[in-house]
């Protein structure tokens, strides 16, 4: 019996007549073992190629219309599993706007139609940031810092509830924290600060921080009730009268009251209710990589949203905290030094009519800035 051709054997081995044929190089293999073989040795992947060229005697075949149905249901498979990547999975857009860009919606038209489509909550936050100048330049959807933003309009306060990037010098780590626009920085500081140590409590510790607030309530309620009780006894005190209470020639009323003060004390003024012992500085954005960070002096008696008028925020404010007695770290310069080596303008002078835009919006830093006023630097910097 004749030996068969090589030619007619399995391409690999030599061996077995050939069962299998790779779909993108036509190469026949008798079996599994010689099929990866083939595909290590030719660096071949085993997929075919849909751009391969065919005649046109093979496309109105049974198998040249399987190759193109086959070539085009893959590509809408792999479409629909980047959008459920992109939209459920990574939340990098919303259903709403991939409709839209599939729609092919123009940037200006969307821009046009921004005001109309806002939340309550956001129409108020809106309608404050334009009253007082703040531009806040949007991250793109799907990136940390725009999740991390919380920031929100209170009902209760009328004002925006601030989402706050704190930098500490002793940690050198950031934490995020709300900060309500009407009330005093160093104050909403403070109260950062204790719900962050009561996040790290124990149970036992916990248990105990409840107790002793407990107590200092029904010590405050005991105190009030005293205080109460005097002002009753004071307003009780006997008044007498001359039988002629006014004078009809002078027209002066004549009362005299028995008991009356004598070491009237003068009214105490209010005390800040926040630790003195910190200074706050403001991270000015969009300024050059080569230079140190510039860092705007904050006055922390004043809101967070009055120290913010016409400015720049990226996303949300970032502020950096240092104790009243250290020197400004080198890697960081005011931006009084700034001002005066760039020439730049302090506070933000775009003209654009919204004042929360796109991350590619915000991205000129010859019209960005970020600060405070003249007078609060000066204050910061005392």
């Amino acid at each position: 019996m004749a030996d068969p051709l090589l030619s007619s054997l399995c391409t690999i081995c030599r061996i077995q007549t050939p069962k299998y044929k790779c779909p993108r190089c036509a190469i026949q293999t008798c079996s599994l073992p010689c099929s990866r073989r083939h595909k290590l040795w030719s660096e071949c992947n085993g997929v075919r190629d849909p751009t391969i060229y065919k005649p046109t005697s093979e496309l109105y075949t049974p198998s040249g219309v399987d190759h193109d149905y086959n070539f085009i249901h893959s590509i809408e498979a792999r479409v629909e599993r980047t959008e459920k990547e992109i939209v459920e999975e990574r939340g990098l857009v919303g259903k709403a706007e991939l409709k839209a860009a599939r729609n092919g919606e123009d940037e200006r038209d969307k821009r046009k139609t921004k005001g109309r489509n806002l939340a309550p909550g956001e129409m108020a936050i809106d309608k404050c940031l334009k009253s007082m100048g703040i531009r806040v330049v949007r991250a793109p959807e799907g990136m940390n810092c725009r999740k991390e933003n919380t920031t929100n309009w209170s009902k209760n306060q009328r004002c925006i509830n601030w989402q706050v990037e704190y930098f500490r010098e002793e940690s050198k780590e950031r934490f995020l924290a709300r900060a309500m626009g009407n009330k005093p920085l160093g104050g909403c500081y403070d109260e950062a600060c204790e719900m962050e140590k009561r996040a790290n409590l124990t149970p036992e510790e916990l248990k105990v921080l409840k107790k002793r607030k407990a107590e200092q309530q029904k010590q405050r309620e005991k105190a009030g009730k005293r205080v109460k009780l005097s002002n009753a006894e004071a307003s009780n005190l006997p008044i007498t009268a001359e039988p002629i209470l006014q004078d009809p020639r002078t027209s002066t009323w004549n009362i005299s009251v028995e008991a009356e003060s004598e070491n009237s004390e003068p009214p105490a003024q209010d005390k800040p209710t926040y630790s003195q012992d910190k200074k706050f500085y403001l991270l000015r954005p969009y300024t050059p990589s080569s230079m140190p960070k510039v860092l705007v002096p904050l006055d922390a008696s004043k809101p967070l949203s009055e120290l913010l008028k016409r400015r720049l925020v990226l996303e949300y404010p970032t502020i950096y905290v240092f104790h009243q007695i250290t020197p400004l770290p080198e890697d960081f310069m005011l931006e009084k030094d700034f001002l005066r080596k760039t020439g730049q303008p302090a506070f933000d002078s775009s003209d654009d009519e919204s004042s929360e835009e796109s991350g590619s919006d915000g991205a000129d830093s010859d019209t960005s800035s970020s600060g405070d006023s003249d007078s609060s630097s000066e204050e910061g910097e005392k």
